[in-house]
């Protein structure tokens, strides 16, 4: 690598000298020019800026507005505008625009003084005024007035800013100074601060908000523009006003605009003029070499900056860049990693290749090193990438790949293996097998089948071909392929043997072989935790709590989710690794089964979609229909068809008749109750078009209670053919039973009692709720019920009047029937807009378990040990109670409680 010396010899021949050697000294006399009072152009047209405006409003104590960001960030259009604001509101204001000359504090005092003068009527300017007398006339300054100061960076001596120090200290009660800087000046102004006379207005202050960038774009550049392409702009302008001005400069002309938005980055010949002559030039040929080398890194501290650049002293540089706003920001709240804006990184790579050609792979490997000796493999896989290094990478990613699938790095992984050629991966069949595998995951079934056939026969091959019959919904021929696969791997090889063991779980399952699925699990549960994946780990809790939903255990099933979400906290510190958002995923199906919507929606939304990209069809259906029901609850039926519209398309990519039939059923559910008969009809005959995989000894639990032959019967019921269909329910609830299908057989009795109902015969009707209510009472089914609509409410009510008296004989919990009444009666006017129903405000049944015991005099350790859940559990529940109680303690939430009859 050629040494700094020989590489800002080279710079200087692209970027050209310094400030011109024959510069004449400024003459003492200071003449007045005019021009830097004149306020640049006008606000009009202009985004405004009226939220920043409203925090300097009104002055109250502020002495100093401090204003300092990159340039092209808006601050003196922020200027601007306040100078109209205050003319408007008939406070005085002074403009002067600051140039290098105005370090000397007499020229500046004179300008200053003129600028004072001229305000208060027309006068002969005093080209000698001394600061002395500039001050004494700050100190009688009327209320509100205030003094401007643009282009403030220019002041870099100690005598200028000294002077402007004692102007602050000189102005007068109510008068301020507003300051733009692109760099934080140098003003001591910790006193201030303390006594809250300093208001700071920086980069983020003044970056633009999602809703100003649609404005500025539709409405002052009237930009026919999409929310899509809207949202795709501020992603890559991060709210730089200038970056997007300049974007939109790249739309003249040209008719593709997400053509033009996604090829807009450093590149752009604007945006590279303007970076270059108003940004790079002003730097110092050591800054600008910096600049230029660092730029190859996505984020950088400084002994990763000293050793790319062979330097000792990078702190200080990287402090200097802070301090001069040089579109550099912290990434960590110790602000020892940084990171540069997205265009300014994007225009010095481009013009690091131009300047120093071949200096960016040097750079890279220095990076990689690095990265590989402070034990970050995957950034050192990437820049080895970067590089060109290819098989060093492959090396690399195959001596680390158990620890990156470990770090959830799969999106990362899937993105290299596709980057690498062919013969990288020759003799590497763990790289092979991990790139079929992520392609399996990422539900490009063909290209995974592409790479087995790549491939020669092997151990690793067949692995691949047992989780594509597992995810292409063949489970009966991956349980076969799967067990005799098993039995050739070691248990040592934990990756592999995980790839096969969990989805042969999963599949024994969905064939309803439960207790070998136990063993396959429990099998797997003996390795050494330290020699297991954390990865697989996690899909073991998800296919054993998906069992007990299976078998209707709601509550089971919650109570080993909250737990491993509790370690998910504990280890995982808010990153999305491992199988925590498939873990979520079920959680949030369950919560949303015992009707706690808010609890779900909240879940489920908090899945970045980069971790929800790699699932299996279960997680994405269940994920798409939970979201779309809780929409259509909320009276939201624009995200209720966006979320399917979301989930078809995504069947229809990957291939998976599941995935896409899960769309149609719910939208032949939704007609069906709201008695669109035909059309109800029409998406139920689409569902069955894709519905090959609907049979009654196969079970998956996104699709337990929603497949064709249950649509089916929900319609035949709305049409009034309610013989034949208790016919097929009765049969299909039989087998059910004789499978341990218990959630699955809840809705079935639902769908047949109200089939017995609409045939007169409203005692077997009755009858056949009984035990339905009894299971769902004892593990807090609600949404199964009032999924069903008005016509299962009023056969609930029928059986309300009939039993009550006895339904804890019976073995229901009265208050289990009162809250399902009570849920019913919120659902029946769903609320409007994106607020939570009245029915999210009623306590669940376990709320109502846990009001009840502390009711009784239990603490909380005692209804954590009698309702098997942890301590932290209980108090969540409490804070709930309290919540919805409008209760201020636990005192007033029993008392509340009783009064609405909550408690015997």
């Amino acid at each position: 690598m050629p040494d700094r010396q020989d590489l800002i010899a080279r710079l200087r021949l692209v970027t050209g000298g310094n400030a011109p050697a024959d510069a004449q000294p400024e003459p003492a006399v200071h003449p007045i020019r005019a021009e830097k009072f004149a306020t640049p152009g006008t606000t009009a047209g202009l985004l405004p800026r009226d939220h920043l405006l409203q925090s300097i409003d009104p002055p109250g104590d502020i002495r100093l507005i401090l204003i300092r960001a990159a340039a092209g960030f808006g601050k003196t259009t922020l200027l601007r505008q306040l100078r109209e604001r205050c003319l408007a509101n008939g406070q005085g204001v002074l403009w002067l625009t600051l140039d290098s000359a105005d370090n000397d504090p007499r020229r500046l005092a004179a300008h200053l003084h003129a600028g004072l003068q001229a305000l208060d009527g027309p006068s002969v300017a005093d080209p000698l005024a001394t600061p002395q007398a500039l001050l004494q006339q700050l100190g009688r300054l009327q209320p509100g007035f205030t003094v401007v100061l643009d282009d403030f960076e220019v002041l870099d001596t100690p005598q200028a800013l000294a002077f402007i120090q004692q102007l602050l200290a000189a102005l007068a009660p109510g008068a301020r100074l507003a300051i733009a800087s692109r760099v934080n000046p140098e003003l001591g102004l910790g006193r201030l601060r303390m006594q809250g006379q300093v208001l700071d207005i920086d980069t983020e202050a003044l970056r633009l908000r999602p809703e100003q960038t649609r404005a500025y774009l539709r409405g002052r550049c009237q930009l026919p523009i999409s929310d899509e392409q809207v949202t795709r702009l501020q992603d890559i302008s991060e709210g730089w006003i200038t970056g997007l001005f300049l974007a939109t400069l790249s739309f003249n002309g040209r008719s593709a605009q997400a053509d033009v938005i996604g090829s807009f980055s450093g590149s752009n010949q604007e945006l590279a003029e303007y970076l270059t002559e108003d940004i790079l030039a002003r730097q110092s040929d050591e800054v600008r070499l910096f600049l230029l080398q660092t730029s190859i890194l996505d984020r950088f501290c400084a002994p990763l900056c000293d050793a790319l650049t062979q330097r000792r002293d990078s702190a200080g540089l990287i402090e200097q860049l802070l301090r001069a706003n040089l579109f550099i920001q912290p990434t960590d709240p110790e602000q020892q990693w940084f990171r540069y804006h997205r265009l300014f990184s994007g225009f010095l790579r481009n013009a690091l290749a131009r300047q120093l050609p071949g200096h960016a792979e040097g750079l890279h490997r220095a990076a990689s090193g690095w990265y590989l000796a402070h034990k970050h493999p995957a950034a050192a896989i990437e820049h080895l990438m970067r590089a060109g290094d290819i098989d060093q990478a492959a090396a690399l990613l195959e001596r680390h790949l158990d620890e990156l699938v470990d770090a959830g790095r799969l999106r990362l992984m899937l993105r290299w293996l596709q980057q690498m050629p062919a013969d990288a991966l020759q003799g590497r069949p763990r790289l092979a097998l991990t790139h079929a595998w992520l392609l399996v995951l990422d539900r490009r079934y063909r290209d995974a089948m592409q790479v087995v056939e790549g491939n020669p026969v092997s151990l690793e091959t067949d692995t691949i071909r047992c989780l594509l019959l597992a995810f292409t919904d063949q489970p009966e021929a991956a349980v076969i392929a799967a067990q005799a696969q098993l039995a050739r791997l070691s248990p040592s090889d934990n990756l592999q043997y995980g790839m096969v063991a969990t989805p042969l779980a999963f599949c024994m399952i969905t064939t309803g072989r439960y207790d070998d699925a136990r063993k396959v699990l429990t099998d797997m549960a003996r390795q050494a935790p330290q020699e297991r994946s954390a990865l697989v780990d996690g899909i073991a809790v998800y296919i054993e709590s998906s069992l007990e939903l299976t078998l209707g255990h709601r509550h089971a099933a919650l109570a080993r989710l909250e737990a491993a979400s509790n370690v998910q906290a504990a280890v995982l510190e808010g990153r999305w690794v491992g199988a925590k958002a498939t873990l979520d995923i079920l959680h949030a199906l369950v919560l949303y089964e015992g009707d706690e919507l808010t609890q779900a929606w909240t879940m489920l939304n908090q899945i970045p979609q980069h971790a929800l990209d790699l699932g299996g069809p279960d997680a994405l259906i269940a994920h798409r229909v939970v979201l779309a029901r809780i929409a259509l609850q909320h009276g939201n039926r624009e995200a209720w068809l966006r979320h399917l519209a979301d989930l078809e398309q995504l069947g229809r990519r990957s291939g998976s008749l599941r995935i896409l039939c899960a769309a149609w059923l719910e939208r032949a559910r939704v007609a069906t109750l709201e008695g669109r008969l035909e059309v109800a009809a029409q998406a139920l005959s689409s569902a069955e078009l894709a519905g090959e995989w609907d049979r009654p000894d196969v079970l998956t639990f996104a699709c337990d209670t929603d497949t064709p032959f249950i649509a089916r019967q929900r319609l035949s019921i709305a049409c009034g053919d309610c013989e034949s269909a208790a016919a097929e329910l009765r049969t299909r609830i039989e087998f059910s039973e004789s499978r341990q299908q218990r959630r699955r057989t809840l809705k079935l009795r639902l769908l047949l009692a109200m089939a017995l109902a609409g045939k007169g015969r409203q005692k077997l009707a009755l009858d056949t709720l009984t035990p339905a209510l009894r299971h769902a009472s004892q593990e807090g089914f609600l949404r199964t019920f009032l999924e069903e609509g008005p016509a299962l409410v009023k056969l609930l009510e029928r059986w309300a009047v009939t039993y009550q008296a006895s339904s804890s004989s019976l073995g229901i919990a009265p208050e289990f029937l009162a809250d399902l009444l009570q849920r019913s009666g919120a659902q029946k006017e769903p609320a409007q807009g994106n607020e939570s129903a009245q029915s999210d405000l009623q306590l669940t049944a376990r709320e109502l378990q846990v009001i009840r015991l502390l009711a009784a005099g239990h603490r909380n350790r005692a209804i954590a040990e009698q309702m098997h859940l942890s301590e932290h559990t209980v108090k969540t529940h409490l804070r709930n109670i309290s919540a919805k109680l409008d209760a201020q303690g636990r005192t007033e939430a029993i008392a509340i409680a009783r009064a609405r009859g909550l408690l015997d």
